[in-house]
């Protein structure tokens, strides 16, 4: 009897605990609708440290040689320019998938490979 009882609440045990996992896979799914994993957030962060850190390299490089040259603020200005042309260029080219990771590009050309077959 007391054998019994323990198989039956090992039972209870497992349905609960399958209720539970079900419940967890549903709601930290990460894209509901296609089951993949949504790559658009990590593709846009992606996008604006391009830039960001493109303009912080062109600020340093422009005020480094601002100060060696004595040429207060001209070089600054430029490589400032400079740097946020680097950053919006690599922001295309991830965006289009032109590099070798991940991009929106290479994305939408599997998936087109994958409706062709």
């Amino acid at each position: 009897m007391s054998d019994d009882k323990d198989r039956a609440s090992l039972a209870e045990l497992e349905s609960k605990l399958a209720a539970v996992a079900s419940k967890r896979e549903e709601t930290h799914s990460p894209n509901r609708a296609t089951g993949k994993p949504s790559q658009g957030m990590a593709l846009g962060m992606r996008i604006s440290a391009e830039m960001i850190a493109a303009v912080l390299v062109g600020l340093l490089i422009g005020w480094a040689l601002d100060r060696v040259l004595d040429t207060t603020p001209w070089l600054l200005v430029l490589f400032v320019f400079l740097g946020a042309g680097a950053g919006g260029l690599n922001a295309y080219r991830v965006a289009k998938g032109f590099d070798s990771a991940v991009g929106l590009g290479r994305a939408m050309g599997e998936r087109k490979q994958g409706d062709k077959d």
